[in-house]
């Protein structure tokens, strides 16, 4: 039994990654912003982000500045890009880091201006502009005013990139994406006139990128098919990318139960005698209890159907028929045979969330060359600093 492969585990395909990269490079000629946002999605953001800059990939993009830290503390060097809204009191450690951070409205782009020119510095900024999504950004109608403005008046800000967001791109019967990119093709336009000739402006998530692949548009966001993931099976037809997680577990407990007897929380009764396997992954790993009862996972090759709630820690499922499974033998949780998306159609939800929910517990195992180069579990955190 390999000492790394201990209670539940991802195996993390670096090469495949790089392939990802290699495929999507190949496909535009935009400049690349791989989110690394979220863990890099579940994956381990720091292993990742370090293939992504051996890659020449341009920019990462994170969420807020503990990502960003972590990844400049890891000895991440390429430029860093928070996509979302920063607060004042993140303002120092942005500068001291040597981050990018999205500007969206007046009062923080002042704030941040001042503070820089106490320092005698100048630093790059996004500015985000809100052209449909209704979350973050400026909104569209005040967006030319505001980046004038912070052009002309805050001399310490460099307005590196100008982006917005699509909310339907991947929905090719709904041309609300397209009118978005027209929205935002005219503030370009409009900026292009009045001196702003040295932005670049990006729009396209992965969903985006495959259906317009704009040439106008200088950066590209492609976070899911990075990592192999399709936002829908019509994205398939552009572009092959393939996962670079599985994750696996072991069986802990087999067992003979009777019907009648009654099996997890709630107390599902059994209908027949089964024979079942307590297998060591449960919610608080990441894996859906909204699988209870209806879910599958692999043993030795067959499918074996999850028999009542899910737990916290750990889920039975039916092994009857199978010849030969002890305590210890490895079940597939996720691989080509039982995807994130057959686990999100299964839970009403997206792929998205299946593999970011995928918890720290859960041992990350890096390979590179077809052979393991480096783990990550929860022992391995550093312990947090006394206050």
């Amino acid at each position: 039994m390999s000492v790394l492969e201990r209670r539940t585990w991802a195996k993390i395909d670096l090469d495949i990654f790089k392939s990802n990269l290699k495929h999507i490079r190949d496909f535009t000629d935009s400049e690349l912003l791989i989110p690394i946002k979220a863990d890099a999605y579940g994956h381990g953001s720091c292993e990742l982000a370090r293939i992504a800059g051996e890659s020449g990939v341009e920019y990462l993009g994170v969420a807020g500045i503990d990502e960003a830290i972590e990844l400049r503390e890891y000895g991440i060097k390429i430029p860093i890009v928070i996509l979302s809204p920063v607060f004042d009191f993140d303002i120092e450690d942005i500068v001291y880091y040597g981050i990018i951070p999205t500007v969206s409205d007046i009062d923080f782009a002042e704030k941040l201006n001042n503070f820089l020119n106490k320092k005698l510095k100048s630093i790059d900024i996004f500015v985000e502009v809100d052209t449909g999504m209704g979350r973050t950004g400026f909104l569209y109608n005040k967006a030319y005013v505001g980046i004038k403005r912070i052009k002309e008046q805050f001399r310490n800000l460099r307005i590196k990139s100008i982006f917005s967001h699509f909310s339907t791109a991947e929905d090719e019967n709904d041309d609300f994406a397209v009118t978005q990119m027209t929205k935002f093709k005219e503030l370009k336009r409009k900026l292009f006139q009045s001196g702003l000739t040295e932005v670049k402006f990006h729009i396209s998530n992965s969903a985006g990128m495959v259906r317009f692949n704009d040439p106008e548009m200088k950066i590209v966001r492609p976070g899911i098919l990075a990592y192999g993931l399709y936002t829908s099976e019509s994205m398939r037809k552009y572009i092959d990318v393939q996962p670079i997680m599985s994750v696996y577990s072991r069986i802990s407990r087999i067992a003979n139960l009777n019907k009648g007897d009654s099996v997890s929380y709630g107390r599902k009764i059994l209908d027949r005698s089964l024979k079942v396997a307590t297998i060591n992954i449960g919610y608080g790993d990441g894996y859906p209890r909204c699988l209870s009862d209806k879910g599958y996972v692999l043993i030795k090759g067959r499918k074996c159907k999850i028999i009542g709630n899910v737990c916290m820690d750990l889920t039975i499922v039916d092994i009857s028929g199978i010849d030969n499974v002890e305590v210890g033998d490895i079940v597939t949780i996720i691989n080509g045979e039982i995807t994130a998306e057959d686990l999100a159609k299964q839970c009403d939800t997206i792929n998205y969330e299946i593999i970011t929910r995928i918890g720290e517990r859960v041992s990350r195992i890096y390979y590179e060359n077809g052979k393991p180069i480096k783990i990550r579990t929860i022992a391995s955190r550093k312990i947090h600093k006394k206050l």
